[in-house]
């Protein structure tokens, strides 16, 4: 059934070869309020109520999130997983899309606060804050030499609040199960580069919970590994195999632990922040080369240093000096099998969300490119980019159609 709804979606939402955002419904960005709601609180717009039909009576959520893995990964891996097969059969795979740009960074801080990017302002895994007068990566927040922004708060990277206060004051407890601390949940970490150390965390994680409560666990590692090696990859498919066994187990593990009623009231959904697309590291365009040259076209920090990192590869945010925007973008155009949005084209069509804050409008590019299906980036400062194969950020279908699979565990058994 999930095939006839994501294509019915992504006709819906289809522009040409590129595929735009529902944040009217259908959107990633609704998953909070969805959980939310479901355990009797509210943090914000939920799913369509055909989203979670008959689950009625929750009092546990379990949520894993599987980064990169999209649903272009879960139809191309199906066949070859069964834990995927026996979730669908169990319960119900909906296709959604999720934010743009398509990428951690901006996702997950409204995966943890349910505003849209247009109003959080992460526009990208790279930020140029002209009132900071500072570029830093939004995760981990750093700079590029590996310092720390001296001109801006960690707090002020997302212009937003988390949900989980609302959540804990409708007396719903959260446990996060993630590679790195949680400051506003109850963490439980795990080494990203040892799966094995999952279990344990997660484990530990459902036996503390009290209910009503709300369990989060991230896996980054497909992600990671598919930026080296590729979604059509033998590396690729182990780290999607060993994923999902660890996966299965926790909730093999959590069916022993709970009892019948228990299990009925527990709800498990598994889903992404965003999917993955192969580029060509062969042909990945230059923007430090000819006949682009663009970095003289770049505006500068006060101390002179060129704008390169704004947003990522698959979705450039160029801050261009006044007089170069048009010529910049005549030759993008021209040269660039890409989409090239100029600021107030982005504005116009909400590419980011609508009510766009002042912090989003301020980082914001002169213009955006967004290619068709490679990555553009700075080869003289960050030729690894430009090597990688699996990307994420922009606008193809396969990066912007997501899983949000849900089962009760009573009929996971």
């Amino acid at each position: 059934m999930f095939d006839a709804d994501a294509q019915a979606l992504r006709e819906r939402q289809s522009d040409g070869d590129y595929l735009l955002p529902a944040y009217d419904d259908w959107c990633f960005s609704r998953i909070p309020g969805t959980v939310a709601d479901l355990l009797g609180a509210d943090v914000g717009p939920r799913l369509p109520a055909e989203a979670t039909a008959g689950y009625d009576d929750v009092s546990r959520v379990i949520v894993f999130l599987v980064d990169g893995f999209g649903l272009a990964q879960w139809d191309g891996e199906r066949d070859r997983i069964p834990f995927l097969r026996e979730f669908e059969r169990a319960g119900r795979v909906t296709p959604l899309t999720t934010v743009f740009p398509s990428e951690t960074a901006a996702a997950m801080n409204t995966f943890h606060s349910g505003a849209l990017p247009s109003e959080h302002g992460v526009v990208g895994w790279n930020v140029y804050d002209p009132d900071a007068d500072e570029m830093f990566e939004a995760l981990p927040f750093l700079r590029k030499d590996g310092t720390q922004p001296e001109r801006i708060d960690r707090a002020d990277v997302a212009d937003c609040e988390s949900v989980y206060p609302d959540l804990a004051a409708a007396g719903v407890e959260t446990h996060h199960v993630t590679p790195f601390p949680s400051e506003e949940t109850v963490p439980h970490t795990y080494d990203p580069e040892d799966l094995s150390t999952f279990s344990d965390a997660f484990e530990e994680a459902v036996e503390s919970a009290v209910d009503p409560s709300y369990v989060f666990a991230y896996l980054p590692q497909t992600d990671a590994v598919a930026h080296t090696e590729g979604v059509d990859s033998e590396a690729y498919r182990e780290t999607v195999d060993e994923t999902f066994d660890r996966v299965e187990n926790a909730i093999a593990t959590l069916a022993e632990a709970t009892d019948e009623d228990d299990a009925g009231e527990t709800l498990v959904c598994l889903t992404a922040d965003h999917g993955l697309v192969d580029t060509d590291p062969e042909r990945n365009p230059d923007l430090s080369e000819p006949p682009f040259d663009l970095v003289s076209d770049l505006r500068t920090l006060t101390d002179g240093t060129p704008i390169r990192f704004s947003g990522s590869p698959r979705n450039v945010h160029l801050h261009l000096r006044d007089d170069r925007i048009e010529p910049v973008y005549d030759l993008l155009t021209t040269e660039l099998d890409a989409r090239v949005f100029r600021k107030r084209e982005v504005l116009e069509r909400e590419l980011f969300g609508p009510a766009p804050s002042p912090t989003f409008e301020r980082r914001l590019g002169d213009l955006v490119v967004v290619h068709r299906n490679l990555g553009v980036w700075y080869g003289d400062e960050e030729p690894g980019n430009l090597g990688f194969v699996g990307m994420h950020g922009g606008l193809h279908p396969d990066e912007m159609l997501i899983p949000f699979a849900t089962a009760t565990l009573d009929s996971l058994r």
